[in-house]
């Protein structure tokens, strides 16, 4: 099972699922859906934030709030 965070800057993949807890209302807010499309854009030097390109817009997520994020990755 892999997630967000496992992804390296400039790959590809699909949201599958979001573990439930205490930031899947936050998560589905910010447009993370199942189905949706995310390409990690970087990851910060010293860890804490990644930052995502959700379909037409960017984000930054927190490395315990990409680890709720289920991936499947794109080939």
């Amino acid at each position: 099972m892999m997630t967000l965070a496992s992804l390296q800057p400039g790959e590809t993949a699909t949201v599958m699922l979001l573990d439930e807890g205490a930031y899947t209302c936050k998560l589905l807010n910010l447009g993370l859906l199942p189905r949706s499309k995310v390409t990690m854009i970087r990851k910060s030097p010293f860890g804490g934030a990644y930052y995502v390109k959700l379909e037409r817009h960017q984000l930054a997520v927190r490395e315990e709030e990409a680890r709720t994020i289920i991936i499947h990755k794109n080939v």
